[in-house]
């Protein structure tokens, strides 16, 4: 592994651990509702449990900050989520879509190897849930089917839609904190998954198909994996 590749991960792993342990700090001490980000003050508010609590409903999004290491989905899509809040649960619907761009290696006998670009369309549509362990502290879970296309992708001449579905266990651990006057800001420190199942659509449409070809199409749908990420972002408003 190159040296500069190992340094980024051992100071992103130092990082993770370094916020995570902050975060469980803070929130015992102050609570997002109750004492900071607009709250009034320490006895002002009921902290971010009793927030909750009052609020019947609230809308938001839900992103990844960092494209390259985040949640590959959230970043992607952006999606909107729906929920019913709680003291001690919280519930909610999601739902978002978004392009993302990337390169692959191509072969003929004729150009030898190139480099094609493809833009892959995501959709997501999820089942969420948070179980809160006093005011922040949180573990998100949840139910997702994620959509992935690949219009027109070509390889050693020959062109396919490819159309690959998972489904998807998620769950993670996280802090959310939900202010007197109803905004919420939470962050998903760590989110991974357990696919559950999956179905893969290869469409030919041109050239000359080879058993070489349709293996690379369907090889190019199950390179994705469970989604996984850190520093997944959550942001809106109650009412």
């Amino acid at each position: 592994m190159d040296s500069r590749i190992s340094f980024y991960i051992k100071l992103c792993f130092f990082c993770f651990t370094f916020l995570f342990s902050v975060s469980i700090s803070f929130a015992q001490v102050q609570d997002f509702g109750g004492g900071g980000f607009g709250g009034g003050g320490g006895s002002s508010g009921g902290g971010s449990a009793t927030n909750r609590l009052n609020q019947t409903a609230r809308i938001g999004f839900k992103s990844g900050i960092m494209k390259w290491k985040s949640h590959l989905i959230y970043s992607t899509t952006n999606p909107t989520q729906i929920e019913i809040p709680g003291e001690v649960w919280t519930i909610g619907y999601t739902q978002g879509a978004g392009d993302y761009d990337y390169s692959y290696s191509d072969y003929s006998e004729s150009a030898g190897y190139t480099t094609n670009s493809q833009t892959i369309n995501f959709t997501a549509t999820e089942i969420n849930g948070r179980y809160y362990f006093g005011n922040s502290f949180n573990i998100p879970f949840g139910y997702a089917i994620y959509k992935v296309t690949y219009p027109d992708w070509n390889f050693s001449g020959v062109t396919y839609d490819i159309d690959y579905t998972i489904t998807q266990l998620n769950y993670g651990i996280g802090n959310e904190w939900t202010a007197d006057w109803g905004g919420y800001f939470g962050i998903d420190w760590y989110q991974t998954g357990t696919v559950l199942s999956e179905d893969i659509s290869v469409t030919h449409k041109s050239g000359t198909e080879t058993g070489t070809t349709l293996s690379e199409a369907n090889k190019t749908a199950t390179d994705i994996k469970a989604f996984t990420g850190m520093f997944i972002i959550t942001y809106g408003f109650g009412f």
